[in-house]
């Protein structure tokens, strides 16, 4: 008897083996169902013959797999919510209406190779290179009665997104790109960016440019000025960004206009902030050596005289990076005679401030 117990164990256990194990998983939820897959990258792909078409990167959640083995390893019908079967895809091109297509994951028995991946679209006749896109995807189905069903649509995905500037041509994509990282303050936006900066709005760009590169939110000091309670310029003065503009400290000048090397000096000091340890505007004498070792001298500027003592490293170390660049040999650090002032020039414009933002996000 007990022999005949143990092989009717032996055959069940051997029976339950051939089953996947998919077909003894739980049930999946309407939860489940609904669950969105996640685009974590989106491209526009071109033969050079004038074929263009979106790749997208798509991710499917553990227990979208699990409710697609689920489906898989039972008959259609039974007692299930619904059926996942493909991925829906639905874009925008340069702003117009939104258009669908679908991706269906080719037979795989891994279905973490078939559901996650990167998917292509057919060749899109409307698309180009530089379009503005917009992507969002879903999975869809049927129930048991053949009747369409659908997850929650996934988070947008935007690449090459268009903004409006009023701006000069060269700075557009720079532009762009600022807008894309951040670094565009509201005191800047919409307004006329072909416009001299002046020393507040600079230094909101500047905290921008801080908060970029260190991933985290300045905070304002205690209000060290008379003539600006700006909250942005708290923040630069208590990052070490800028100081006041004269010897008691207590005037900042925030409608002053800015010149190409205070431009320079604050956005170095940035740079001394996030890469000194223990560095601060009071401090910055003792890191003298250190920022020297830095950097390589470049080719001196024909103005170089011309360049403020207390700008003249922080200019030299922003041109050996790349961030900022001279005219036909000469900088423009400020103006000097009457004439030059009279005429507002080497003061910078608010397109060639976010311009340099950039370059050092991207460059530092």
């Amino acid at each position: 008897m007990k022999r005949r117990i143990i092989a009717a164990i032996l055959t069940l256990l051997m029976a339950l083996s051939l089953f996947p194990a998919a077909a003894w998983a739980a049930e999946p939820t309407e939860a489940d169902l609904k669950t969105a897959p996640i685009i974590s990258d989106l491209e526009i792909h071109d033969d050079g013959g004038g074929f263009v078409w979106l790749e997208v990167t798509v991710q499917t959640p553990a227990n979208v797999l699990s409710a697609i083995d689920h489906f898989e390893n039972h008959e259609l019908g039974f007692n299930q919510a619904g059926y996942i079967g493909q991925i829906d895809l639905q874009y925008s091109v340069d702003g117009g209406e939104w258009q669908e297509t679908t991706i269906t994951p080719s037979p795989n028995h891994d279905h973490e190779d078939s559901w996650n991946g990167v998917f292509e679209t057919q060749y899109l006749d409307e698309l180009r290179v530089d379009s503005e896109v917009r992507v969002r995807a879903r999975y869809s189905g049927a129930d048991a009665d053949g009747n369409s069903r659908y997850s929650d649509w996934s988070d947008m995905l935007v690449l090459n997104e268009k903004v409006d500037f009023t701006a000069s041509q060269w700075a557009l994509p720079e532009l762009a790109e600022a807008d894309r990282l951040g670094l565009i303050p509201d005191c800047l936006k919409g307004q006329d960016l072909t416009k001299k900066i002046t020393r507040a709005e600079f230094a909101a760009v500047s905290v921008k440019v801080f908060e970029a590169l260190t991933n985290t939110e300045a905070e304002a000091a205690e209000d060290p000025f008379k003539d600006t309670d700006d909250p942005e310029v708290l923040k630069a003065f208590n990052v070490g960004i800028t100081d006041g503009k004269n010897s008691a400290g207590d005037l900042f000048g925030p409608d002053d206009l800015l010149t190409r090397e205070q431009a320079a000096t604050m956005l170095t000091r940035v740079w001394k902030k996030v890469n000194f340890s223990g560095w601060t505007l009071k401090t910055d004498g003792d890191f003298d050596a250190q920022f020297k070792e830095a950097y390589t001298m470049p080719a001196r500027f024909s103005d170089d005289e011309k360049i403020s003592s207390w700008a003249y490293d922080s200019v030299y170390f922003m041109a050996a990076n790349h961030i900022v660049e001279g005219s036909n040999g000469a900088f423009s650090p400020k103006a000097v005679t009457d004439a030059e002032k009279a005429v507002g020039y080497a003061q910078a414009t608010r397109e060639q401030a976010l311009a340099i933002a950039v370059r050092m996000v991207k460059n530092l």
